[in-house]
């Protein structure tokens, strides 16, 4: 919509501060657990600012867009040069950027930035597997999901049946499939809570119970409290708007009869002058002056009545604007809800199916043929600390973080003659596999 220029100039001298939109934690605590960056990885960064001429939110298309973290730790943003990464969250990341780009600029306008993690850095994968090398991250990947995803163990001198073949792949998809589930699952508690204006996110049974609840849910509260601040923001720049506008049409009234009692008066002035006119009292021309005088007040009275009804129009326009914003974001959240339920339902699917696979491919055969004996893997865990990799303690259920190298490696021959080793062994196989589905 157009603003006269007096209210182009209210709004700007009443501009909010600049302000970095991101996906943050709602509370401390969660902020000083937020994830870090790091480098080689992918970044969604979106800019914008909101334009109080035309209501609108601008997104800076130019600016924005997808991004990598570079090995030095920087990450090269329009506008806002090499900004370091490294080390900050996404909300630090983004609050870094808009300061980088004010700077550049030299402005002091509303500018808003988001950053989400596209792709995470990778895990590696070393040693006795059948694919070694990076896999994809996923929050909520632990060690023998990512094993899974490395194509399973790889054991010298030693010969897998065709249907443990089968039932090992059927594991690795059905770890796979149930991260993306508790991802799909968090995204949906998050939509819900959007919907129906909760502060807080209500998972269901399934994925309160998971392990990975906790990093999912606390990714989704961040993302629900970046599309909460937007919504607030446009709001309170609606309200400021509607408010200038009644201060506007208050003042403009308040000039309506001002300028009201000054034609009255010259009206009764005018009709003196005519009286006395036709008396022979004075001139012809004073009552022309007295005439134009009152055409003029009239004409100003017009336009001041005019300003006051645009004014009241705008009032109007602006409260359509506020509806439309919050009917727009139903229909998102409304949209998204939809298609995320649509997902959780075919993984529910694929689920059952390769768990009936994995039950079909154990019913025959007990394993392992090996002519040397059975010896379990022992997986190593190394991690980046302070710059360092440093060994982390690991199990088959630990949870893994982007960067992380797991090496897989065979028993020594002493190591294998251990029995409780063999114990731990036999505890390990039975907790790796899902239970089968009732045929």
């Amino acid at each position: 919509m157009r603003f006269e220029p007096l209210l182009c100039a209210l709004l700007l001298s009443t501009a909010l501060p600049a302000t970095a939109q991101t996906v943050a934690a709602p509370a401390a605590a969660t902020a000083t657990a937020a994830y870090r960056l790091g480098p080689r990885e992918k970044l969604t960064i979106r800019i914008g600012s909101w334009d109080s001429a035309t209501q609108t939110y601008v997104s800076w298309t130019d600016a924005g867009g997808e991004y990598t973290i570079g090995a030095d730790g920087y990450v090269s943003v329009p506008m806002a040069g090499s900004v370091m990464a490294s080390g900050l969250s996404a909300d630090e990341l983004a609050q870094s950027i808009v300061t980088r780009i004010q700077e550049s600029l030299g402005v002091t306008t509303s500018i808003n930035a988001s950053v989400e993690v596209a792709e995470y850095r990778p895990v590696y994968v070393i040693g006795e597997v059948q694919m070694p090398g990076a896999i994809p991250f996923a929050p909520g990947m632990n060690a023998i999901e990512a094993v899974g995803l490395a194509g399973g163990f790889r054991r010298p001198e030693t010969t897998f049946l065709q249907n443990e073949r089968s039932a090992l792949a059927s594991l690795g998809n059905y770890e796979v499939l149930r991260v993306q589930l508790y991802t799909r699952l968090a995204e949906k508690a998050r939509l819900e809570a959007e919907l129906a204006s909760r502060p807080d996110l209500i998972p269901d049974k399934e994925l309160a119970n998971s392990p990975a609840a906790e990093d999912l849910l606390r990714r989704e509260r961040e993302v629900k409290a970046a599309r909460d601040s937007e919504i607030k923001s446009q709001m309170v720049q609606l309200s400021s708007l509607e408010k200038l506008l009644n201060e506007e049409i208050d003042r403009l009234g308040k000039q309506v009869e001002l300028r009201q009692s000054q034609i009255e008066l010259a009206k009764e002035e005018l009709s003196k002058t005519t009286d006395m006119v036709e008396k022979g009292l004075t001139v012809a021309s004073r009552r022309s002056d007295l005439q134009t005088r009152v055409a003029d007040e009239e004409v100003r009275m017009l336009e001041l009545e005019t300003a006051r009804l645009t004014a009241e129009q705008r009032v109007v326009e602006v409260k359509q604007d506020r509806s439309d914003i919050l009917n727009a974001r139903k229909r998102d959240i409304l949209d998204s809800l939809s298609v995320t339920q649509a997902e959780i339902s075919e993984i529910q699917i694929k689920l059952k199916t390769e768990a009936a696979l994995y039950a079909e491919a154990m019913q025959n055969g007990d394993g392992f043929v090996s002519t040397r004996g059975f010896g379990a893997p022992i997986l190593e865990l190394a991690r980046r600390k302070g710059g360092k990799l440093v060994s982390v303690p690991v199990e088959r259920d630990t949870t893994l973080e982007p960067g992380d190298v797991l090496e897989i490696r065979l028993p020594l021959p002493d190591e294998m003659s251990s029995p409780a080793l063999a114990v731990k062994i036999t505890s390990q196989q039975a907790e790796a596999l899902p239970q089968p589905a009732s045929r």
